[in-house]
């Protein structure tokens, strides 16, 4: 009986040390931020085009269009980042939406409207778009980066006009893409 017990209390010792290792191993992976260049595009979203050409209007909080030929993106931005707005469109994190920093967040797999899906794929000095009813401005991406979803000073304001575009990254929950786009003077 004794010998029986032996063996359960180390059994249960032997599934423990299992999962505290399965736990710490997911922790440490956690905190080592992927690389851009590894992430790569979900194979059903890999030739998707968004090409909305409604036209502007100021109903709905829209503000503009952000348009990104090199992955067929021309979507609506609307403010707010809550699930409803990112739902359906490209959502403004913050207050800026014109001048400084303007923040876009967009998911990019498991919606309709995954809108960066395909955010990976840009590359330093590709261009971006971003028009309102009051200008059309033309931004080079500058920087392609993997931010912790924590990391706020990103989202910092700037007396450059620059757009921060972010959204997840697959099977990192807390980890984020991030690139940075300055204007086109």
């Amino acid at each position: 009986m004794r010998k029986k017990k032996m063996i359960i209390i180390f059994i249960i010792l032997v599934i423990i040390c299992i999962v505290a290792m399965t736990i710490l191993f997911d922790l440490k992976n956690e905190k080592q931020l992927v690389l851009p260049e590894e992430i790569t595009t979900d194979e059903e979203y890999t030739n998707i085009k968004y090409t909305d050409e409604s036209l502007l209007d100021n109903t709905d909080d829209i503000v503009g269009f952000l348009n990104i030929n090199k992955i067929d993106l021309r979507a609506k931005v609307k403010i707010g980042s809550d699930k409803e707005t990112l739902k359906n469109y490209i959502g403004v994190i913050g207050t800026n939406i014109y001048d400084g920093n303007v923040c876009l967040a967009a998911h990019n797999r498991g919606y309709e409207h995954s809108y960066f899906a395909r955010l990976n794929e840009l590359e330093v000095n590709d261009l971006i778009v971003y028009e309102t009813n009051f200008f059309k401005k033309e931004y080079k991406v500058t920087d392609i980066k993997v931010i912790k979803d924590n990391d706020l000073s990103v989202l910092e304001s700037s007396k450059n006009n620059k757009l921060t575009l972010i959204t997840c990254i697959k099977n990192k929950k807390t980890q984020r893409l991030c690139v940075v786009a300055e204007e086109n003077l």
